[in-house]
């Protein structure tokens, strides 16, 4: 069922592309716009621009974007219908969608999730099966609140719960097990519950679907976490446990604090920070760090101070660090982790720790090397020649200048004599945005007088509907402009001013990267129906195009001379096509 126009321009007219597309990267405000790095493609300098006067957005890299609608169907890789319907929910607009345009596949896996999550909370909840794993998690400090808030459930200690209660919702052994939910015995390929006898934590991808589990042992069975195993819809290597509740406060804090354990992260979502997220892992993927770097300027470790805990802050640290983050540390007291210093010490004392008690990644990093040497000068000399060579990875030279202080008082050495070990060569601050220019040198001269022209169009809609029957294909050559300009046609057939954000509703998503770049030209307004009937008498061939001719058999002449075989074959095709397209 087609989406009414009137609903349409009401979600786009109330939802505002800033908090939107900040709500999935970090903005920063450059003159009128607002800049940050592409959320479809990797880079190190942001070349993702977000109009609020225009209300678009668009990457002069990868070239994606558009209005709310098409940056969320890409972001979130859904339909346009789709899009209306999230985009509409918290204005309370609602839109009626018949089957979700997804895989089906994928869909299906999400569906089984979401089932077997109610289908786990309600065992918790309401049986006598539930009653010690419920009683275990309060006797833990969790309450009902947060229990019911995520879903946390109970999975039986019987072989085929799971998998009988898929069966009964018409779903088969085969799909369950590629969504995680069932495990298969090789030998005789029989299919039985992967998930026994333990408490189950619900896993959302960053779009709030569930589409795994984190399953805690409560009988003292090994291991004691298992976690779903790689499948279509969870991928480890692309998600953070509780990011699409931590994000819009991720956004607000302009810091995301990692965590190990998921039950940590429930623990601390019990007080008052809420910027935190779990890892999947103690190592964090490509993924992982395109994302975070999206997400903040800042990363925080949180990590168990055990041992472990210790190794995995330097493992993580050093790959934040070289991937030009800022990276602090929340040093918890040795053997600690989140859940016991909350239990041990209470809330109010918790939350002053993560407002009080954060130190650079390299304090850290220079502390624990100078621990671990001990009394041995090479191990010191060496663990110290490290802790330099990392100072350049700190962009800030103000920060760089503290921690210069720091270290040599961690190592007890003369600050100048640290700072002439330094590198000679230190990695700075990232290129400021800069609007990319568009290579026009790319377009032909007939391109360009085309491009004039559907320009024109679009700001003088009366022009349009005079001359729209003589901008057919032959005058419009190039493709783009004349399906814009064929798209401007039925936009002006109930509106009178060109928007650019609701008008992109009107085009192929394609051609975005196009209409912005006719948006952005500048034009004079005082455009006559002569200027016009000039420009479709040279495009239509009734004005002789010699000086067109002339000029680019003056440049083919020039390329002969220089040699340039490239630059001969593009100049001689521009003057087969002008011939062909004017009939001379």
């Amino acid at each position: 069922m087609k989406i009414p126009e009137e609903t349409i321009e009401n979600i786009r007219t109330q939802t505002d592309i800033i908090d939107l597309v900040s709500s999935y990267i970090k903005l920063e405000r450059r003159g009128r716009n607002y800049v940050g790095l592409c959320p479809f493609h990797d880079e190190k300098t942001p070349s993702f621009s977000v109009s609020p006067d225009k209300q678009i957005a668009h990457c002069f890299g990868c070239k994606k974007g558009g209005n709310v609608f098409q940056f969320l169907m890409e972001i979130e890789n859904i339909s346009f219908t789709e899009a209306a319907k999230k985009l509409g929910e918290p204005l309370d607009i609602k839109i009626e969608t018949g089957e979700v345009e997804v895989d089906q596949g994928d869909m299906s896996q999400i569906k089984m999730h979401e089932y077997m999550t109610d289908l786990y909370h309600h065992l918790l909840m309401n049986t006598n099966e539930g009653n010690q794993p419920l009683q275990y998690l309060l006797d833990r400090g969790f309450t009902t609140d947060l229990i019911r808030q995520e879903k946390i459930g109970f999975a039986p200690a019987m072989s085929y719960f799971a998998k009988n209660a898929l069966l009964e919702q018409g779903y088969n052994e085969e799909s369950a097990y590629q969504a995680g939910l069932l495990s298969r015995n090789e030998e005789n390929f029989s299919y039985y519950d992967r998930f026994v006898g333990r408490i189950m934590i619900p896993i959302k991808n960053h779009q709030g679907n569930h589409i795994g589990f984190t399953a805690r042992s409560i009988d003292g069975s090994e291991p004691k976490y298992l976690n779903t195993p790689e499948t279509d819809i969870f991928k480890k290597r692309e998600l953070f446990f509780n990011l699409s509740d931590a994000r819009k406060h991720i956004r607000k804090m302009d810091n995301v604090i990692l965590m190990e354990g998921h039950m940590d992260v429930l623990k601390v979502k019990m007080t008052n920070v809420q910027h935190i997220v779990g890892t999947m892992g103690t190592e964090l993927s490509r993924e992982n760090l395109t994302l975070l770097k999206r997400l903040s300027s800042n990363t925080t470790i949180m990590f168990d101070g055990d041992k472990a805990g210790q190794n995995a802050t330097l493992k993580v640290g050093d790959a934040l660090l070289h991937e030009g983050l800022n990276v602090y540390v929340q040093k918890l007291p040795e053997g600690m982790d989140p859940d016991e210093y909350i239990e041990k010490y209470g809330t109010e004392s918790f939350e002053n720790f993560i407002e009080k008690r954060m130190q650079h990644y390299l304090q850290f990093k220079a502390e624990k090397f100078k621990s671990d040497a001990g009394a041995n000068d090479m191990k010191i000399n060496q663990n110290l020649s490290v802790v330099i060579e990392d100072l350049k990875f700190v962009r800030d030279s103000l920060t760089r200048e503290r921690l210069v202080t720091v270290i040599s008082s961690i190592f007890d050495i003369d600050k100048d004599a640290l700072k002439n070990r330094m590198p000679s060569t230190m990695v700075t601050q990232e290129a400021t945005y800069t609007e990319p220019e568009v290579n026009r040198r790319t377009l032909s001269l007939r391109q360009k007088k085309e491009r004039y022209l559907t320009r024109i169009m679009m700001s003088h809609p009366e022009y349009l509907k005079t001359y729209s029957e003589k901008l057919d294909e032959n005058i419009l050559t190039y493709q783009p402009y004349y399906d814009i300009v064929r798209g401007l046609c039925v936009y002006f057939e109930t509106h009178e001013v060109f928007d650019i954000s609701l008008a992109l509703n009107y085009l192929d998503g394609a051609l975005t990267d196009t209409l912005i770049d006719l948006d952005n030209m500048r034009i004079h307004q005082d455009v006559s129906e002569s200027e016009i009937n000039d420009y479709l008498e040279d495009l239509s061939g009734i004005r002789n195009n010699e000086n067109e001719i002339e000029l680019l058999s003056r440049q083919l002449e020039l390329a002969e001379r220089d040699n340039d075989v490239e630059l001969q074959l593009k100049l001689t095709q521009e003057i087969i096509e002008l011939n062909r397209i004017h009939k001379m």
